[in-house]
């Protein structure tokens, strides 16, 4: 039989499963989302101190690789988060980060240039630095 708890609507028979599973993609989720803005943040003086370097790190290819890997973290993340928990705040939380990261990204790629197109990858990034933590913490039944 089941165990029944109050802490939320999710079925605990494999709890401790979920919880591990959804705990490491949350933690790959904020890896790669501060690499994502560590990488936004250090361009600039990497482009001006070792010009290959920073050029290199400025090529479309990197940011589409990024994101790659990125989304899918944050989508499969915050919806399996989102179906443990329901907690909507959260979720579009990450979901705007994932939306600043893309459009961060496809500005350049596109021609357009976004007013500090940067400075919206990264909020973007950092957004789901918080969005992931706040998700690891709300499915673990003890904190909600």
């Amino acid at each position: 039989m089941d165990e029944v708890h109050s802490c939320c609507d999710v079925d605990h028979s494999q709890h401790e499963k979920f919880v591990e599973q959804s705990d490491s993609w949350d933690k790959l989720g904020i890896t790669l989302s501060g690499l994502c803005a560590i990488h936004c943040l250090i361009t600039p003086f990497l482009a001006v101190a070792i010009p290959v370097l920073g050029e290199t790190f400025e090529q479309p290819w990197v940011h589409i690789l990024m994101a790659v890997f990125v989304v899918p973290v944050g989508l499969f993340a915050f919806y399996s988060g989102y179906n443990h928990h329901k907690k909507k705040g959260l979720t579009a939380l990450g979901v705007a980060g994932l939306g600043m990261v893309g459009v961060g990204l496809l500005a350049p790629i596109s021609g357009i240039n976004l007013f500090g197109h940067d400075f919206i990858t990264i909020t973007g990034s950092l957004c789901l630095v918080v969005a992931h933590v706040l998700n690891r913490r709300a499915c673990l039944c003890h904190r909600h």
